[in-house]
């Protein structure tokens, strides 16, 4: 596998950078942030140039380098907030007390949504996850958050009685897995080609939530 440098770690987060202290700051910060969404949904993440990404915010290249190292590190930063919303929608049924089915269909139905509004970020994540190893290590601990986080659940649905001799976190990577790829295949590469009625991505947002709810809440809460 080829590998490709990106910047490394900073003891200060990019969030951190002086450039992000004022209103107008973080104003061009976000211009940059939109920009990229923008060029990696239309461009791909590799054909991506922060020329192109400058040019869409309406601001400099000398700008970019201001907030950013690498195009990667802007990537990085809206993985993290991808997975910040994500999370949110995700935890936020279960701290209303909902039943855990409808919660995880709640939980489901966010990521569905999430994913949808930030499919460019996301198809650049995809991209840069498979040949940049070290994007790749970054991205998978971001993940690792969200896959202990379904363990949890997955144990507490053993403790209730369900799902006896799975082991959480197998069974977390693998519905999380699931749930990206569907969500890949289906919002950005327009569906599977075989004969079916949601063929060429035709699929209405109620039915896919409804078949990744189904599987999940089926995965965990069955009894012997």
């Amino acid at each position: 596998m080829k590998k490709h440098t990106i910047a490394k770690a900073r003891p200060a987060s990019a969030a951190e950078r002086p450039a992000k202290s004022t209103r107008k700051g973080r104003e061009t910060d976000r211009a940059f942030r939109d920009a990229a969404r923008a060029v990696f949904a239309r461009e791909g993440y590799f054909n991506a140039k922060i020329s192109d990404i400058a040019a869409e915010a309406g601001k400099s290249v000398a700008s970019f380098y201001n907030y950013y190292d690498t195009k990667a590190d802007l990537l990085i930063a809206l993985a993290e907030e991808f997975h910040r919303e994500a999370t949110e929608l995700a935890v936020s049924p279960f701290r209303r007390g909902e039943s855990p089915e409808e919660a995880l269909r709640e939980a489901v139905a966010g990521f569905w949504r999430t994913y949808s509004a930030r499919r460019g970020e996301l198809i650049g994540v995809f991209q840069a996850s498979m040949l940049e190893e070290e994007f790749r290590d970054r991205w998978l601990a971001i993940r690792a958050e969200a896959i202990e986080r379904i363990a949890s659940e997955v144990r507490r649905a053993q403790a209730a009685g369900y799902c006896p001799g799975i082991d959480p976190v197998l069974t977390a990577s693998a519905l999380s897995a699931m749930l990206e790829h569907f969500c890949y295949i289906w919002q950005a590469q327009g569906g599977e080609r075989v004969e079916s009625p949601y063929a060429g991505g035709l699929i209405d947002d109620e039915t896919a939530v409804d078949t990744l709810a189904t599987i999940w809440v089926k995965s965990i809460y069955w009894r012997p």
